[in-house]
This record gives structure tokens, C-alpha cells and sequence, in this order.
């Protein structure tokens, strides 16, 4: 009846709760798991029984390769590298795009490393390598519900709603929902997703007036890697129990 549409989805939703959500195990990688793991306790062994600056500098790098674990466990799982973005801003970018991680110390840490292991510089100071040490932990405990990905979830939001199913490899976001207009735009918008209206799928093929006074019924999918990082930022608020 006709061929998909192309439209915008604004995820930010207000007043918005979440009605259960499916996920699945990660065994596959539990290897991975374990290595990031293993690493950052060496670190911690090792600052805790410092004697020299080889202590420190050891530590240093059992976090970097604590993260880097860590790190290609969630490519294994979301194909990371698939993201236009990652090009410019790295796997800790995108993760801070969705909304996981938060950056700028992790970096730090990074350059630190690559100064003392390849430069030859002065390792960090005992005090310094504890408070990587205490960053890398937080960075394994917050990236640790994404070791078991989302598979659906339903949000409900005024007089709306909104159930998502999640693929990542390759990335594919399958959505129906009751929604308001406000929330769907014909034309690019900054911080919005892109999405296209399923022909046939269900009652629709195009948004149209739903069962809701002033909704609109909407059957779409998303899989343009560029444009899909909001619903995935959606998606994730919920799987870290935030939204």
C-alpha cells in the first residue's frame, strides 16, 4: 500500500514510566567479563601493597587493560564500530552519546597511560592511581547491566504509549506506539530519531489518528546508525533503572 515513510521521533519523554522490559544473558562473553574484572583487582593489589614506582606504574596499566576489556565485551555485544560516530568519537563517545558513561576522566586515564608505557613519562602519583583505580570501578559497575541487552521495553506516558524491540547486529529498532503529534516531525530535528513507518504493518502505514482522542497510531522501525542514538539512550536510561 505503498512505500515506507520517513519521519522524526522526539524520545524525550516527560512524566514517562516504564512497564517491565526483557533481557538477555551474556555467557557467550563471560571470558571478557572475567579478564576486566581480574585486571582491575590486580590494580587494586597492587596500589594497596605499593612499595615503588613500578607499583604504579603496573596498576596503571592493569586499569587501562581493565577498561579495554571491558570495553571490546560491549563491542562483542553492540557492535560498537558499526556507528558512523565512532570514527570521530571513539567507543567511550558513543557510550557517553547513550547516556552510559561519562568520559573525561577514562580519557585521562587513557593518555596517562600511553605516556608512561610508550614515553617513557613519570607515573602517577599513589594518591592519582587511587582515584583511577576508583573511576575504573565505577566504570565496570555502571556498564555492567549493558553486559545483558535490552530486548523490549514498554514506556507509558500521559495519554501514550510506546513498546520497542531491540537488534544490535546490525542495529534494528522495531516500535509501536500511541503518540502524540507533537512527538512526530517530517523534517530533521537535533536530538531526534529517524524513523520509517512500516506499510502494513498492523493498522497502519502511515501515523494516523489512533484509539486515543488527538494520538496517533505509529508501527515503525529504525536502523539508520546515525540517527538511532536517542532510542538507544532511551532504551539504556531504562536498562541502568534511571528513567
Amino acid at each position: 500500500m505503498g512505500d515506507a515513510t520517513t519521519w522524526w521521533i522526539n524520545t524525550k519523554i516527560t512524566e514517562g514510566w516504564t512497564d517491565g522490559s526483557m533481557r538477555s544473558g551474556a555467557t557467550e562473553y563471560d571470558s571478557l567479563r572475567n579478564q576486566s574484572e581480574l585486571a582491575l583487582k590486580h590494580a587494586e593489589y597492587r596500589i594497596n601493597t605499593h612499595t615503588n614506582e613500578f607499583d604504579q606504574i603496573d596498576a596503571i596499566l592493569a586499569l587501562k587493560r581493565a577498561m579495554q576489556s571491558r570495553l571490546d565485551h560491549l563491542d562483542r555485544i553492540y557492535h560498537i564500530k558499526q556507528y558512523p560516530q565512532y570514527k570521530q568519537i571513539g567507543w567511550l563517545g558513543i557510550l557517553e552519546s547513550w547516556g552510559v558513561i561519562r568520559q573525561r576522566m577514562l580519557r585521562r586515564m587513557r593518555q596517562l597511560r600511553n605516556s608512561v608505557e610508550h614515553d617513557g613519562a613519570e607515573p602517577p602519583s599513589l594518591d592519582d592511581c587511587q582515584d583511577y583505580c576508583e573511576v575504573l570501578w565505577w566504570f565496570l559497575r555502571g556498564t555492567a547491566p549493558l553486559l545483558f541487552p535490552l530486548r523490549d521495553m514498554a514506556v507509558f506516558f500521559n495519554e501514550g504509549e510506546l513498546s520497542l524491540s531491540f537488534e544490535y547486529n546490525p542495529i534494528k529498532i522495531t516500535g509501536t506506539g500511541t503518540l502524540d503529534p507533537e512527538m512526530l516531525s517530517d523534517s530533521a530535528l537535533p536530538g531526534w530519531a529517524k524513523i520509517k513507518t512500516r506499510p502494513g504493518a498492523s493498522d497502519s502505514i502511515t501515523p494516523q489518528p489512533g484509539k486515543i482522542e488527538g494520538t496517533l497510531y505509529v508501527a515503525f522501525t529504525a536502523t539508520d546508525p546515525e540517527w538511532v542514538s536517542p532510542l538507544l539512550r532511551m532504551g539504556f536510561e531504562e536498562l541502568l533503572e534511571v528513567l
